[in-house]
């Protein structure tokens, strides 16, 4: 995960600190900066991490539209989710011990303890990736 943590950290030129916070993490787009609570685990920082790395890629711009209304805030909310998901899953088919025969996309999301409503993202992102695979191939 580190490695496509990285590459997206140096391609959006964002810093990334980590501090005892009260919130899981942070992203200031006037600085271009990310903060992240020092005192989560590795696995929640990481999760936190690419949830705010998705607000820097999706909406460095409109940062200001975040807090204009709760229907505007919601939605790039769930855009940074989804890019957190990609990404993760982008970590798993990568993986050599990955089999797509086995994949499960409620599996997929407990294991990272994400909310299940995210399910047809999974089997979005799953169905546009394996577009050419062998129909006999069941991910969900």
């Amino acid at each position: 995960m580190n490695r496509i943590v990285t590459k997206i950290i140096d391609e959006l030129s964002v810093t990334v600190k980590y501090e005892n916070i009260k919130r899981p993490g942070y992203y200031i787009a006037k600085l271009n900066i990310i903060v992240i609570n020092s005192n989560l685990s590795v696995f929640e920082q990481t999760k936190t991490l690419l949830h705010e790395l998705g607000h820097a890629s999706k909406h460095f711009n409109n940062y200001k539209m975040y807090n204009l209304a709760f229907s505007l805030h919601s939605k790039m909310e769930n855009e940074a989710v989804e890019f957190m998901i990609e990404r993760m899953i982008e970590v798993r088919l990568n993986d050599p011990d990955f089999n797509p025969a086995t994949f499960n996309s409620f599996n997929f999301l407990e294991s990272y303890k994400l909310d299940l409503s995210y399910e047809p993202v999974v089997r979005e992102f799953m169905t546009n990736y394996f577009v050419n695979v062998n129909k006999d191939y069941i991910f969900f």
